[in-house]
């Protein structure tokens, strides 16, 4: 008992002593932290401005980066390969500059037409500004637009720096650049192509235009017209992916990289003008009918009615049935063939004074499906659009003196306005599937012929127009009938837009 009464006392000293010193030490140790705070605060609010700097770089560089790809989307879409393409391409470019704003919505994005240049090809090494680009020989080939936000009025891209200066070798302020490549990543053409039957654009069948060679409202076989040969029909597969004036491989035998474009009707380039194009001699019709057909809501893979939807009008203009606004029922699907002069042609293009007199009506095939003969006046322009009223038209007494001899009629009712395509008693719409107008007919690539260039199978060749066909009926394993509806402009081929890295 009294060693403990002796430990006692010891024990609550020890514990009181050890308090004693705790607390004295915290004292001083809330100084520490005080003066420790106010050294670090500068500190901590100049890392926190480092930050807001930084994100506010960031934030320019995005909101930039949006304006650029905005404006060169924008002036992209009105490439056409025409000098008013490229008008058009600047005035968007301003259009959709000064609707943009940057600096957190704070500033109007000023334009400057040294901002915007323009190519033919997303990675070339040459960019024309708007003024070099506005001519003819080069705005047939400008079809890509890039857009550098450094070059445009005001610096935009200009940020003060205050707190970033901390570091060394950091200036007042920063430039931040961002640069978009906006173009046509594809055009409406068919990567079938046939022979150009004249070199002449345009000439005259007494007064009735003829374009290359064919004839408004007639019928070709397009695997059976050849001008340089008569012993077989001169057609070609063309690679859809190789670049005008670029080397491009053959395709022949990748049917899965052709057979997409074919039921499309589009080619992954964004002009077939401006150098020599890479062809391969015989359509493979075979292994490609199919996908033509998707035109007339019949499906073969890879085609699908949500990327190549069928015409609107899917009806078989089948020269045995359905050819009622002729007075001569046709003997075929379409001109019958002729062999003339070492070309291999039809009957409907054989000068009037050779056709023999034994021709008949019927043997002109099916006319005026989905065009009509139109007159070669000064309404036609080499290398213009057509008129939005069209050509000059032929009038119903003018009908019979067409095609001669034989005189194959129109009958009555059967003017200008009502093509059979599109008159309602004519028209059968696809079952399953929404269509779309003049989905049949094909853009084809009408080439300068013969074709003397080349390596072994892939050849090059110069395209000289595009032509129009309407497919009258759908193909088959030999043959693609279609109806000649004129040449298309350049600007009416337009493809999708696309943004490039």
């Amino acid at each position: 008992m009294p060693k403990s009464c002796t430990r006692a006392p010891k024990t609550v000293w020890h514990i009181s002593c050890q308090v004693g010193t705790s607390s004295q030490s915290f004292r001083f140790q809330r100084g520490a932290f005080a003066v420790m705070t106010a050294i670090l605060l500068p500190v901590i609010l100049a890392l926190c401005g480092v930050a807001i700097e930084l994100g506010m770089i960031y934030n320019r560089k995005v909101e930039l980066q949006t304006a650029a790809d905005i404006i060169s989307f924008a002036a992209a879409a009105k490439l056409n390969g025409t000098v008013q393409g490229i008008a058009a391409a600047r005035t968007a470019a301003e259009q959709a500059a000064t609707s943009l704003q940057y600096g957190y919505s704070t500033s109007n994005v000023k334009w400057d037409d040294d901002a915007i240049r323009f190519s033919s090809r997303p990675d070339s090494e040459t960019w024309l500004d708007a003024g070099a680009a506005a001519t003819t020989m080069n705005a047939s080939k400008m079809f890509f637009a890039r857009v550098d936000t450094n070059k445009l009025d005001g610096e935009p891209g200009r940020i003060g720096t205050l707190f970033l200066r901390i570091f060394p070798s950091v200036p007042e302020s920063t430039q931040v650049q961002s640069l978009a490549t906006a173009g046509r990543s594809s055009i409406n053409v068919t990567p079938l192509a046939i022979c150009a039957m004249s070199d002449q654009p345009a000439s005259a069948r007494s007064t009735e235009l003829v374009e290359y060679g064919f004839r408004r409202g007639v019928s070709y076989n397009l695997m059976k017209l050849n001008p340089g040969s008569q012993s077989t029909g001169a057609n070609y597969l063309v690679n859809p992916l190789a670049f005008p004036g670029s080397p491009g491989s053959s395709v022949m035998e990748r049917m899965d990289v052709v057979r997409p474009f074919v039921c499309t009707g589009t080619m992954g380039v964004p002009t077939l003008y401006g150098g020599t194009i890479t062809v391969e001699r015989g359509f493979p019709l075979t292994s490609l009918y199919r996908q033509l057909n998707s035109r007339f809501n019949s499906y073969t893979a890879p085609c699908l009615s949500s990327t190549s939807p069928p015409d609107s009008n899917i009806k078989q203009f089948d020269s045995a049935t359905v050819f009622t606004w002729m007075d001569s029922a046709p003997t075929a699907q379409s001109a019958e063939s002729r062999k003339y002069g070492g070309r291999l042609l039809t009957v409907a293009d054989m000068p009037v004074v050779d056709i023999p007199a034994t021709t008949t009506g019927g043997m002109y095939g099916p006319l005026w499906v989905y065009a009509r003969p139109v007159i070669k006046d000064s309404r036609y322009v080499e290398g213009a659009q057509e008129p939005a009223t069209g050509y000059g038209r032929f009038t119903a007494t003018d009908w019979p003196t067409l095609y001669t001899p034989g005189a194959q009629r129109v009958k009555s009712g059967f003017s200008y306005p009502l093509t059979p395509y599109s008159t309602a008693s004519h028209i059968d719409p696809p079952t399953g599937a929404t269509g779309v107008a003049n989905r049949r007919v094909l853009n084809i690539p009408l080439l300068r012929c013969p074709i003397m260039s080349g390596a072994g199978s892939v050849l090059r060749a110069d395209v000289v127009a595009i032509g129009r066909f309407f497919m009258t009926v759908s193909a088959t394993e030999t043959d693609v009938y279609a109806e000649f509806a004129g040449v298309a402009h350049p600007a009416s081929l337009s493809g999708e837009v696309e943004l490039y890295p």
